[in-house]
């Protein structure tokens, strides 16, 4: 708190001096906030007007024409221009081509100027480009909610603008795309005539002078390439850029205005007084101090949950190393009765390591997550026959508690997976089943193939459920329900972070249900494969 009054002291103190700066140097901090808002206000009005105006119509053009589900009819490329111009979307007819991609079957359906794409080389080409870059990234790459701007340079056609949406959306796995391909000149055209058609310095300011004659702009592609500027760009002190987003092909701005935009903008000489920025840096010094208090209350959160976690750890792995403690000394003084209690014994050793090595890897699994340092191998897998050595291994634990598992596999499903992150994913799921249903409980594990395409792992058990409001934080690091904190059920609250952390690495999705018996229903979802494929 002393070092950020000091702080203050020294801002402060810094103002006062400066206000005996010569009016050259007001003016150039007026011009760079006037630079700033400019430009801004410039992104601005380039967003609304690429959306207004070139995505969206174009987009509604090509989903009326029968584009948007891929199981549609395309309209013939006259029907979609007379779309086009019904609603009255001036640049469609500087359209190339319209495309539909449906992602399953890997079928791009396209109308275009030179009739269907397998005809014509530069189609091929395009064709070529949007396979290569879109299908098997469209999830992760591009934000399934909105319209998506994509800039890309085929040879045999020359650098184009495609436009697409997915379809449904939102989504983590989108059923297709559909769009429209467009000359990059569509963009440059409109985004260097928005200083005619937008207001981007205040009018007050201007007073006799024209908006062109203080700004100039520059437009950039997401590489740097320049696509073009305004007749009057040259660099300056007084510059600006900002990116369009990647909804928009990463496009950037640049706004300009001369050095001696000063003279036009900054009116009345020097600021009569510093008491405005003072204010602003009291506030500003505020918030600091605020943003440090949350800070450090959250690191005492932290600290707090990492406290619970130690207990809860050390007394999950005091109980197994007691009963493997208890029953080797007892095997060691040899004070078995009977053969059949040395059997029991063993298997009771087994049992409680195999349950500590279990603790154990989700520590480390767990800490590896945080620190980024897990390295997962996924290979095309038999999920039936994993899954089956799995319930092999995890059944003399829940029969201890007269449960039963029930399996319901389908054969043939196959998924990219990392084995034994799969299994300490599914245990993690068994164990939680076992921990919190009741005794005699029938446990599911189940594995199908869906209709979209996904193989399907199920864990259900006949416990108290989820409740729909806790169902998006229990997969966070150290999270417990209320109900359970207060009970004598031990956990650590990692088991579902290790799952949600395993399932994210292999490209799967983990979502927690009702249950038919009204406990709760786990469901992890893969894209299904091959057996023999390649990762």
């Amino acid at each position: 708190m002393l070092v950020a009054l000091l702080g203050l002291a020294g801002l402060l103190a810094f103002q006062a001096a400066s206000s005996a700066r010569s009016h050259r140097a007001v003016a150039e901090k007026a011009i760079a906030e006037f630079k700033r808002v400019a430009t801004w206000e410039y992104a601005g009005a380039a967003r609304r007007d690429l959306y207004a105006n070139v995505t969206t119509p174009g987009l509604e053009v090509v989903a009326t024409a029968g584009g948007k589900k891929a199981t549609d009819t395309f309209a013939s490329w006259d029907s979609i221009q007379a779309i086009a111009q019904s609603y009255e979307w001036a640049d469609g007819a500087r359209v190339h081509a319209y495309f539909s991609y449906r992602f399953d079957e890997g079928v791009l359906r396209w109308r275009s100027t030179d009739g269907e794409a397998d005809s014509d080389r530069r189609l091929e080409a395009l064709r070529g480009a949007l396979q290569a870059d879109l299908p098997r990234t469209a999830a992760d790459k591009y934000d399934t909610r909105w319209n998506q701007l994509v800039l890309v340079d085929v040879t045999a056609w020359g650098p184009r603008a495609i436009v697409l949406r997915f379809y449904p959306e939102p989504g983590p796995a989108p059923e297709s795309m559909y769009g429209f391909v467009v000359p990059e000149e569509v963009l440059t055209e409109r985004l260097t005539e928005i200083l005619d058609r937008e207001p981007i310095l205040p009018g007050a300011r201007l007073g006799s002078a024209d908006q062109e004659d203080l700004l100039a702009v520059e437009i950039r592609d997401g590489a740097g390439r320049r696509m073009a500027a305004s007749p009057n760009y040259a660099h300056s002190a007084f510059t600006a850029w900002e990116s369009l987003g990647d909804a928009f092909g990463a496009l950037t701005v640049t706004v300009a205005m001369p050095d001696d935009a000063a003279e036009t903008l900054v009116i009345g000489g020097l600021p009569a007084s510093r008491l405005p920025a003072i204010l602003a840096l009291l506030l500003l010094t505020t918030g600091v101090v605020i943003a440090a208090i949350r800070l450090l209350r959250r690191e005492a959160e932290l600290g707090a949950l990492r406290a619970d976690f130690v207990s809860s750890i050390s007394h999950e792995l005091r109980t197994p190393i007691a009963q493997i403690r208890m029953f080797g000394e007892t095997l060691l003084l040899d004070r078995v009765r009977s053969d059949e209690e040395r059997q029991r014994s063993l298997e009771i050793l087994v049992k409680e390591s195999r349950r500590l090595a279990h603790q154990v890897d989700n520590v480390l699994l767990f800490s590896r997550a945080e620190q980024q340092t897990v390295r997962l191998d996924p290979k095309p897998t038999d999920l039936r026959a994993l899954l089956q050595e799995i319930v092999e291994g995890f059944r003399p634990l829940a029969e201890t508690r007269g449960m039963r598992l029930r399996n319901d596999f389908d054969s043939d499903v196959v998924a990219s997976v990392d084995a034994m992150a799969l299994e300490q994913t599914v245990i993690n799921l068994l164990d939680n089943a076992v921990k919190y249903g009741p005794d005699g409980q029938t446990i599911r594990l189940g594995v199908r193939s869906t209709r979209a395409g996904h193989a399907q792992i199920v864990v259900e058990d006949e416990g108290p459920g989820i409740p729909p409001e806790d169902r998006d934080t229990i997969w966070d690091p150290y999270a417990r329900l209320e109900r359970d904190r207060e009970s004598a059920i031990a956990g650590t609250g990692i088991g579902l972070a290790v799952v949600r952390e395993m399932v994210r690495r292999m490209d799967g999705t983990v979502r927690v249900e009702n249950g038919t018996g009204g406990g709760a229903r786990f469901v992890i979802e893969f894209v299904r494969g091959e057996e023999g494929e390649g990762p």
